[in-house]
């Protein structure tokens, strides 16, 4: 299957993109690419700069918090929406437990996307919020 086939399949089956009309995921599409992670690599680092948006697409990464593990999450879920929605710098170190694929969305997309769509703009909000006040 194409590269952008198997991203619109995984970015339709996420809550967080359901919402969005077909032009904007098609838009996400074709700017966004899967990158895979070996076990142990670091996808966003805690408290510093991270630009980029990740739904999961294969495998597990753990989220630490100050040294901690507070959770796990798997293919079908984002990560980065603290610091794409910019609610704060990241507050967690996010690893590959396992080879990871995750399809990457760059924050300048998120962000034209997040204005042209305020309702997914509140929802990258609450998802995030939900990940760190909600667990």
């Amino acid at each position: 299957m194409p590269e952008t086939a198997q991203i619109m399949i995984s970015m339709r089956r996420n809550a967080l993109f359901a919402a969005l009309p077909e032009q904007a995921l098609s838009n996400l599409t074709s700017h966004a690419c899967l990158k895979t992670f070996n076990s142990g690599q670091i996808l966003i680092e805690e408290n510093e700069d991270n630009h980029t948006l990740f739904l999961l697409t294969k495998g597990k990464v753990s989220i630490i918090i100050n040294g901690t593990e507070v959770a796990t999450l798997q293919a079908g879920e984002t990560v980065g929406e603290i610091s794409i929605s910019k609610i704060s710098p990241p507050v967690a170190r996010v690893v590959a437990v396992n080879e990871v694929e995750a399809v990457s969305l760059p924050a300048r997309l998120i962000e034209t996307c997040c204005t042209e769509y305020p309702e997914f703009a509140l929802c990258l909000r609450a998802t995030g919020l939900q990940k760190v006040y909600g667990r």
